[in-house]
């Protein structure tokens, strides 16, 4: 009896059952945890940044990290319920490695599960063996050849799980049921992660090369990836579970659902969750005005909750987009503020800006508007 291929959200094609890992990080309770941009391998396909490729560089959901403090906000901020180690590769540095999986482990206990991605090339007996000891969970394999794919047999000899994670590579059919092939004959690989193969910045000219092209101008998925993992998916009975991920889910499902779930903890009281984004007004006040004097005038005499205000520097105060929409003529014309910016955020490490927009030109021109929401334009639905 042929296995089921299920949809999932996003665009993603399951036949079997969903790796662990990819459970937590389609919840984003995943902490994406990068711990160097070291790697030996010569990928053409390489999605990674430059300015990460080769460098001595720890991220914790993009926030630098010098030690396991900045690890810990991290966790914090989205309740992770577990951590993705990559790179590069991450056994590149495995000292540095296995130091943080011992940390984690010893911090939030042996259910915060880790998963961890290597080529195999550094996936010695005595790797693995320490790997295992410090209590990873879950070990997934990028081979460049068969050499490293020997490591794939050595990690089965430990009590963790052991998948393959590759690239569609449209132009690569018979290399790519070769692998699977190989993975069925250990029987006891669990799973093989299919990724819908992506151009970025860092390898658009080398697909170029290739041949590839991209879908549109607003996917980055190239073409053909997909349709060669369906037909896989559709052809090949093999005893361990196949996960086609589509490059939308990354975005629509994975990083999404981390945002929001970020979103709801950071939030400032005064600042509305959208789509897991963070949206606030922020008030940029003239010279001749004190901040503290204004926050107390709205307190005292237009009765705005102090939590609902907040004073980010000397003369910027943040409040609801809600609270600045209402008292924007009063604003604008006793306390002579020039103009009041909404603005939306990730709630993610340095609070990268996305959009702003003025709120004085938009009352202007949603005066006839009967929602009064001045954010209609950022989030209608495509």
């Amino acid at each position: 009896m042929k296995t089921k291929i299920r949809k999932l959200k996003g665009g993603s094609l399951l036949k079997g059952e969903l790796p662990k890992g990819c459970k937590f990080c389609r919840r984003g309770a995943k902490l994406f945890f990068f711990l160097t941009g070291k790697c030996c391998e010569s990928c053409f396909y390489c999605s990674l940044a430059r300015i990460k490729r080769g460098k001595d560089l720890i991220l914790a959901n993009e926030r630098p990290v010098s030690g396991f403090a900045g690890v810990m906000i991290e966790i914090s901020n989205m309740d992770a319920q577990g951590a993705a180690i990559t790179g590069g590769d991450p056994l590149v540095a495995l000292d540095l490695t296995l130091k943080y999986i011992n940390k984690m482990k010893k911090q939030y206990g042996k259910n915060f599960h880790i998963h961890l991605y290597t080529s195999g090339r550094f996936a010695t007996e005595a790797n693995l063996e320490q790997l295992a000891q410090v209590g990873l969970d879950e070990i997934r394999f990028h081979p460049q050849n068969q050499e490293h794919e020997k490591a794939i047999e050595r990690a089965l000899n430990y009590e963790w799980t052991v998948g393959a994670e590759v690239p569609v590579l449209p132009d690569e059919k018979g290399e790519l049921l070769r692998f699977l092939d190989y993975l069925d004959s250990l029987e006891e690989v669990a799973f093989c992660n299919l990724n819908e193969l992506e151009a970025t910045e860092a390898n658009i000219e080398n697909l170029k090369k290739r041949g590839y092209k991209i879908k549109n101008e607003i996917s980055s998925a190239v073409v053909g990836s997909k349709e060669l993992a369906l037909e896989v998916l559709k052809t090949t009975e093999l005893s361990l579970d196949l996960h086609f991920c589509s490059a939308r889910s990354k975005d629509t499902v994975q990083f999404r659902n981390r945002l929001i779930r970020t979103a709801e903890i950071v939030r400032k009281p005064f600042e509305e969750i959208r789509d897991g984004m963070l949206v606030k007004a922020t008030i940029n006040l003239p010279p001749y005005l004190i901040s503290e004097e204004l926050v107390d005038i709205l307190i005292d005499e237009y009765e705005v909750e102090p939590e609902m205000l907040d004073l980010s520097d000397e003369q910027t105060i943040e409040t609801s987009w809600y609270i600045a929409d209402v008292l924007k003529d009063v604003l604008f014309n006793r306390f002579e503020i020039e103009d009041i910016n909404i603005t939306v955020e990730y709630p993610t490490y340095g609070r990268i800006k996305i959009a702003q927009t003025s709120l004085k030109k938009l009352a202007e021109e949603q005066e006839d508007d009967e929602t009064g929401n001045p954010f209609i334009f950022y989030f209608d639905e495509e």
